[in-house]
């Protein structure tokens, strides 16, 4: 098939689908659009990356400690626009900011950090970023229902994202597929940035679907779709025959497990508490093994080592312990307060003696903890924590409320959680999976408050 007509049936394709959105009867508003935005792009490739490859190429520099003058209009504009909002909602600030005191206390540590950054304006730039997708976050749980908001907003990215990256993948090479060196591997990229990055929206993706097929399983509406998208997300998520994103594929399983789980357990809370403790205690484990096996690698014959091939992977994890390695001698040098937010990855400028001898430049430690020592120090560490902590008793009081909201969050908070431990995807504003965390650990008040009047309502108490 020529690839022009397949890109216009495609296109016919996903303009259905969006019609056929309209037999969902989501409670969103108009105002969704633009968490959509913010959502789509950073799940994609950035807006200047785009006009490039359209062909318009816009003056400015596009310089690692100046960036793209596109892509900061886009950003900024957006997160006016969502103050704008927020602020004809009627929210009190003092309020939200009471109701998140962990996540303030972060930004907050990652402005004074500007202080001691080499780059303040960078990092004074990607501060701005991250915050903003907060706001961006909070436009979508001030929705009437919030579920339903976040639902939406994966949902519609989805239409898009998943079809047209099978598109480029398959007519449109030079955008959906990527080379190795020598010419010999290729790895999947489609709309995204990197094979990891399309693993991880073919995941949520998945999950997604699932969830909504899970929660409407008597409703025939839209299932033909559901049951495409999940298939065609499976199908990205597996990638090309040499290169697999393993960490979207094995997170993938376990937030199925834990999905179906939570069904198990949903007339026993006490259950859902372990099975939390449970997780929480595997992912600080995994993360200490892979800190360990950095510092000191395990042998091939070790249970470890042995854990490491059967999932077919050499014992470097793909390299990932060689920059492990190197960066924590790095960061050992500021140990407490780390080298400042947003100050470490810039470009070729990175702190690493052998980033200039590189063919490619590496922007992210693959490890999202690590990546927050580096930038942060131990400080930083400490806050994250309490961070994550404190979202887990708030995740939990959902579930008496509104059993399919909690689920979601609950799926969704795990599911990062793994991520970052060979990924790195926590405190950057322009990374979709930094975008779905504030999603599902932000609390808003009045959310609450509308919760507790649906539970008593379904109680038949008015």
């Amino acid at each position: 098939m020529p690839a022009q007509l397949a890109l216009f049936l495609c296109v016919l394709f996903i303009i259905g689908v969006f019609f056929a959105e309209q037999r969902r009867n989501a409670k969103v508003s108009r105002a969704i659009i633009w968490p959509l935005l913010w959502y789509a792009i950073t799940a994609s490739r950035p807006v200047g990356v785009w006009l490039t490859i359209w062909g318009i190429h816009l003056p400015g520099s596009v310089s690692p400690t100046e960036g793209s003058i596109v892509d900061r209009a886009f950003y900024s504009i957006l997160s006016i626009i969502g103050i704008v909002i927020l602020a004809r909602r009627q929210y009190k600030i003092g309020e939200i900011l009471k109701e998140n005191k962990w996540l303030c206390v972060l930004f907050v540590y990652m402005v004074i950090s500007i202080s001691w950054s080499n780059y303040p304006f960078v990092s004074l730039k990607r501060v701005i970023k991250s915050i903003g997708a907060a706001i961006l976050a909070l436009v979508v749980l001030s929705e009437v229902d919030p579920k339903e908001a976040i639902a939406t907003v994966i949902r519609r990215c989805a239409y898009f994202h998943i079809p047209l990256s099978i598109i480029t993948i398959k007519y449109f090479r030079h955008i959906g597929v990527q080379w190795g060196w020598y010419g010999t591997s290729k790895w999947w990229t489609g709309i995204a940035t990197s094979k990891n990055t399309l693993g991880q929206v073919a995941m949520t993706s998945a999950l997604i679907f699932i969830w909504e097929r899970s929660r409407h399983s008597g409703d025939k509406r839209n299932r033909i779709i559901d049951y495409v998208y999940i298939a065609m997300s499976i199908y990205l998520l597996k990638g090309s025959d040499n290169a697999v994103s393993m960490t979207s594929v094995s997170v993938f399983i376990i937030s199925c497990l834990v999905f179906f789980v939570l069904n198990w357990m949903k007339q026993d809370l006490r259950k859902v508490k372990r099975l939390m403790l449970v997780s929480g205690i595997s992912i600080l484990t995994l993360t200490l093994v892979v800190v360990l096996h950095a510092i000191q690698p395990f042998s091939e014959n070790s249970l470890m080592g042995h854990i490491i091939t059967s999932m077919g992977r050499d014992m470097t994890l793909s390299g990932r312990t060689y920059i492990w390695k190197d960066v924590l001698k790095i960061a050992s040098l500021s140990p407490i307060l780390g080298t400042g937010y947003g100050a470490f990855w810039i470009g070729r400028l990175a702190n690493i003696p052998w980033n200039a001898n590189m063919t490619w430049v590496l922007g992210e430690a693959h490890n999202g903890y690590i990546d927050t020592y580096l930038q942060l120090g131990w400080i930083g560490i400490f806050i994250l924590m309490g961070v994550i902590v404190s979202s887990i008793p708030k995740i939990l009081q959902t579930f008496p409320r509104d059993f399919e909201y909690a689920r979601l969050r609950m799926t969704f908070f795990l599911a990062i959680l793994f991520v970052n431990v060979t990924e790195s995807t926590f405190l950057r504003g322009d990374h979709n999976m930094w975008f779905l965390f504030l999603l599902v650990i932000l609390s808003v008040p009045r959310l609450e408050e509308d919760l507790l009047l649906k539970s008593l309502e379904s109680k038949g108490v008015h």
